[in-house]
């Protein structure tokens, strides 16, 4: 193949081209995109070799370039900045693959394999001694005629001279010139057909000079006056009539589908109408492996009848020409295939009645395990090829390729949604243990407020007092039951599930509201509270998972000093450090937290406390809500004394 090597790194270059060269390729190298361009304008490759990063235009523009998107060129993309992104990106473009430097000139080789239509099995010639020996294998892509005719060559400069063609093919033409001479790079061949007295005039393109002659590429493919080119090498060298695709773009359509979708149904879709060009085969099924593994179901086909998809529904293993593939891994063939002893019954009066002869089956697998079959079937009598046969296989093992991926973006899928929901059963059971603690502590406190409200009613109803002792006594009722009222109402506001929406919010009512919920317990252990709010803008929250976030963190603080025999205080402060966030610091004046547990704070069930007084899971939930909310949340030691837990959230947008 012709092999388009775009690198400004001569050394890379180097080894490159010799690469090409040692395998069996010629390499054409050059060292911009823009040289690049001109390369292919004089003539199309049959693949290219592009690194990402070049002097001026950057290979992701080549690729994204009007002319190459309109030549359809495979493009083979190196880079030495091998990230996700640039990767996905370059596929987007419509790279076929994408390999980091240093490349690994096996995986080199590999790739391009998809590019070529492997040569026929080699053919025993004899030699001048009597002996056999292996004839060089078919490379050529189209069919080309022996066939010899006078071609007359006019160079751009003026000059002419006479040439007798060697072979002949619906792109190009190999002459050999009547004496010596070097024959310039464009030219317009004059072309006398058999048994006429016209002359095509043909627009050409040197390709490749050597002893054997010159070899010219046509222009322009779609001019009409090829039509009696192409006529009459169908004649000659008995090319089918029908209408092909090339195998190259085929293959290069359906890796373009792999890569942007992971979509089963439509990566299928995709290769079943590609092959649809591949010599004029009318018929065609994909059937997929069952997931009990018993059965071959259909999964999509083009040209069958109702009866023979019928029959194609639902196919046993191991049974039928179909299942039979499926269980062996091995790829069948039949010229007429009518006549072989594996048709089903069923099968073989429908395929009698449709008139199919021609049939090829390959196994579609990946990683050494069976996924599937691809079928193709044609109603004439013309047999498959073996390189149509070794296009179906190299579409099946792209299929199969496409198939893992999708298993595997599925599995990775599931995985995740399981860790999300095994999060956010954490997440609600540290939630439960918060507001056991609180309940166990509002539960204490509401008594006291029942206390009081008990016995200045009883003492109201005793009737000693004057009317202003009494408006007294009405009025620290009325308290009391208020404050007891608040207490509840804020503990099942907490409690109250609802679905997270995140919208700007103030974080000094999310504070204030915690410091209120969590005030009588504060007080009943003398921790005095101080708050230091700057003048902060709102941040986008949700503010349910803020308040959790908070109440661990105050609770946390307030754990931490419970045995603390100096002073007891928590800090709250709000600030503005500069750029997108605002800064929650909570300090505590407690004893700190120990160097050896400092650095895996918030790693799941990491506790300092007593067994069963902790769960190990509220400042892992704290992070995990900080996170999610593209914030950060950070534990260090304060010089003074404490510790200090510093949040920062983004701020809400305008």
């Amino acid at each position: 193949m012709r092999i388009l090597v775009i690198d400004d790194d001569q050394a890379v270059c180097e080894v490159f081209g010799e690469f090409l060269h040692e395998i069996g390729h010629e390499p054409l190298i050059t060292h911009t995109a823009e040289t690049a361009l001109d390369a292919l304008r004089v003539q199309r490759p049959d693949a290219v070799l592009l690194d990402v990063c070049l002097p001026g235009m950057s290979g992701l523009d080549f690729m994204k370039h009007e002319t190459v998107r309109k030549l359809h060129v495979p493009i083979l993309v190196v880079s030495g900045r091998a990230t996700e992104s640039q990767a996905q990106e370059a596929m987007r473009a419509g790279a076929f693959d994408f390999i980091g430097k240093p490349v690994a000139l096996r995986r080199l080789q590999e790739a391009l394999a998809c590019f070529e239509v492997p040569a026929k099995k080699p053919r025993k010639a004899k030699n001048g001694t009597g002996k056999t020996e292996d004839a060089e294998p078919e490379r050529r892509r189209a069919p080309r005629a022996v066939v010899a005719l006078p071609v007359r060559i006019r160079e751009q400069s003026g000059a002419e001279w006479e040439s007798t063609s060697v072979n002949l093919s619906a792109s190009g033409i190999k002459v050999r010139g009547n004496g010596s001479r070097r024959a310039a790079r464009m030219a317009t061949l004059s072309i006398t057909l058999p048994e006429s007295e016209t002359r095509l005039e043909v627009p050409s393109i040197l390709v490749r000079a050597d002893d054997e002659g010159y070899a010219f590429a046509f222009k322009d493919h779609g001019d009409e006056r090829l039509r009696e080119l192409h006529e009459l090498v169908r004649r000659t060298a008995g090319a089918p009539t029908v209408d092909v695709e090339s195998p190259v773009r085929i293959l290069h359509r359906i890796g373009e589908a792999i890569s942007a979708t992971l979509d089963v149904d439509e990566v299928l879709r995709i290769a079943l109408d590609a092959l649809t060009h591949v010599t004029g085969h009318e018929i065609s099924s994909l059937h997929l492996l069952s997931a009990d593994g018993s059965t071959l179901q259909l999964r999509g086909d083009r040209g069958l009848r109702p009866r023979l998809r019928e029959i194609n529904h639902a196919l046993p293993i191991g049974q039928g020409l179909i299942g039979g593939v499926a269980a062996t891994g091995k790829t069948l063939h039949w010229a007429h295939v009518s006549e072989s002893a594996d048709l089903l019954p069923a099968a073989r009066a429908a395929v009698t009645q449709e008139g199919i002869h021609a049939f090829v089956c390959v196994p579609i697998h990946s990683r050494g395990r069976i996924l599937g079959a691809l079928s193709l079937g044609r109603r004439t009598r013309e047999a498959f090829s073996e390189s149509e046969i070794a296009l179906v296989e190299a579409c099946a093992n792209q299929i199969g390729l496409a198939l893992q991926n999708a298993q595997l973006y599925s599995a990775t899928r599931h995985q995740l949604e399981d860790l999300k929901s095994a999060e956010a059963q954490l997440i609600e059971g540290d939630k439960l243990s918060t507001v056991g603690k609180l309940a166990a502590g509002l539960a204490h406190e509401t008594r006291n407020r029942l206390t009081a409200i008990l016995g200045q009613a009883e003492l109201l109803l005793m009737g000693s007092d004057d009317p202003v002792k009494s408006r007294e006594r009405l009025h620290t009722i009325v308290q009391e039951t208020s404050r007891a009222a608040q207490m509840l109402q804020n503990l099942l506001r907490f409690t109250s599930g609802h679905a997270a929406a995140r919208h700007p919010c103030r974080l000094e009512d999310q504070i204030q509201w915690v410091l209120e919920l969590k005030s009588h317990q504060l007080r009943r252990d003398s921790v005095k509270v101080v708050t230091e709010f700057g003048s902060v803008r709102p941040v986008m929250a949700d503010e349910g998972q803020i308040q959790q976030v908070l109440l661990n963190l105050v609770q946390n603080a307030h754990q931490a000093m419970a045995a603390h025999k100096g002073e007891r205080v928590i800090t709250m402060r709000l600030s503005e450090p500069g750029g997108p966030n605002v800064r929650l610091e909570v300090l505590d004046s407690g004893p700190g937290i120990h160097p050896n547990v400092l650095p895996r704070i918030f790693e799941a069930f990491t506790t300092t406390k007593a067994p069963g007084e902790g769960t190990g899971l509220g400042l892992w939930v704290s992070y995990s809500i900080v996170e999610q909310h593209q914030g950060s949340l950070r534990a260090v030691n304060r010089p003074e004394g404490g510790a200090a837990f510093i949040v920062e959230l983004p701020a809400a947008t305008a």
